[in-house]
């Protein structure tokens, strides 16, 4: 009887220590589970969107296989709008031997005068007006030679260049008039006209007008000139 009841009895007191004995093997495997995941840190992080980071290339081993390429689109370049040589201005070049355009003198563009020798807005420095029923006008200018001048008044040129005068004068005998344009370079022509006062002559020459206003003079300070009757600028 004594011996039932002390098996009992520790029955009784070892029943406690084993539950408690689990109780704390339980929590013993708690703990070390919890170490781990805080002791470890995890393999894989996330990058921010639940998904893990994109995985680097990584350089192949020497002597290993190459990378397959990644096959890349081209890019496609319009190319600008050109001319079609069609559109193009054609200039036809010159036939050998022919000569190139010429560019057209001042000359071309300046409008012709006539004057009279014996307008008022003339100069007479003892030069006198004659009267000639045959000449340009009816008179002329004569007595011109040594002292005596003539000046006629050029107005309206618009730009300076070379001219062409022609002279209308009368003469009977062979006389020499000099010429000259302002203070510029004298023309010295010796002329025998028509061998009559009563018959008008001509005579040609260049000479080079400034712009605007100028004065042409006739004159001969060795000897008496041929009368002037006018004259034409063109």
């Amino acid at each position: 009887m004594r011996s039932t009841s002390a098996a009992a009895a520790g029955s009784l007191v070892d029943g406690p220590r084993r539950e408690w004995a689990r109780r704390a093997g339980w929590v013993a495997l708690a703990a070390a589970v919890v170490a781990t995941a805080t002791v470890v840190p995890p393999l894989v992080l996330p990058d921010g969107r639940g998904h893990p980071p994109a995985a680097t290339a990584s350089t192949p081993p020497p002597g290993g296989p190459s990378p397959t390429p990644v096959p890349t689109t081209p890019t496609l370049t319009t190319p600008a709008p050109t001319t079609p040589l069609s559109a193009l201005p054609r200039t036809s070049a010159p036939a050998p031997g022919a000569s190139p355009p010429r560019t057209p003198a001042a000359s071309s563009t300046f409008a012709a005068i006539s004057l009279h020798a014996a307008d008022a807005a003339n100069l007479r420095n003892g030069a006198r007006v004659i009267e000639c029923p045959t000449c340009m006008g009816g008179s002329r200018v004569g007595y011109i030679g040594g002292p005596n001048t003539l000046a006629i008044r050029v107005t309206g040129v618009t730009a300076a260049g070379e001219r062409t005068m022609t002279v209308t004068y009368e003469t009977a005998e062979t006389r020499t008039l000099r010429v000259a344009v302002n203070d510029g370079p004298t023309q010295s022509l010796t002329l025998s006209g028509a061998g009559d006062w009563r018959i008008p002559a001509t005579v040609t020459l260049r000479v080079h007008l400034p712009a605007g206003t100028s004065w042409i003079r006739f004159f001969n300070d060795e000897g008496p000139a041929p009368d002037v009757n006018q004259i034409q600028l063109h």
